[in-house]
């Protein structure tokens, strides 16, 4: 594996991490409130990491969490719909006048331009703010857990490197 695509990689995982943290705690806060605190613990050990959940500190996870779960969501999610819409570009504008399109007046040329920049578009988003996310996410999931480091699998979610 080359290294960039384990870096695409490894920025993908940190991305779809990021962007489920709101729905994962919604369901950590869900289950402590309906007096089911063990099953929460588990759940929040589960998909964030880190050991000693009580509920308590899931629903802490929840709501201090929010500032930096929210625009994960958000950002992953418009990244996730308009990847749908540029690289299917052909699929949902085909029956439409696409000759004036940037790139036309071939769909070829106008898939190719809408496809590029959102790639480029997609690189900027992911790449950095919701990396940044995701490392905030980390450091609070940390410091709640009871002191224990996140799982592999969260220690994989968001590379080193800056």
């Amino acid at each position: 594996m080359s290294p960039i695509h384990r870096q695409v990689s490894a920025d993908v995982r940190a991305a779809v991490r990021a962007g489920l943290a709101l729905p994962a705690a919604a369901v950590g806060a869900v289950l402590v409130l309906a007096g089911r605190s063990g099953r929460a613990a588990r759940w929040q050990a589960r998909v964030s990491g880190g050991r000693g959940w009580t509920g308590g500190r899931v629903l802490a996870r929840a709501v201090l969490g929010l500032p930096l779960d929210a625009p994960a969501l958000l950002v992953t999610g418009y990244a996730l719909f308009n990847s749908v819409r540029n690289f299917g570009y052909p699929l949902w504008y085909l029956g439409t006048d696409y000759h004036q399109a940037w790139g036309g007046p071939a769909m070829a040329g106008v898939w190719a331009v809408h496809a590029t920049g959102w790639a480029l578009c997609l690189f900027l988003l992911l790449r950095w703010p919701v990396r940044w996310i995701a490392r905030g996410q980390r450091a609070l999931t940390v410091r709640l857990s009871d002191g224990g480091s996140p799982s592999p699998a969260a220690r994989v979610a968001v590379p080193a490197t800056a």
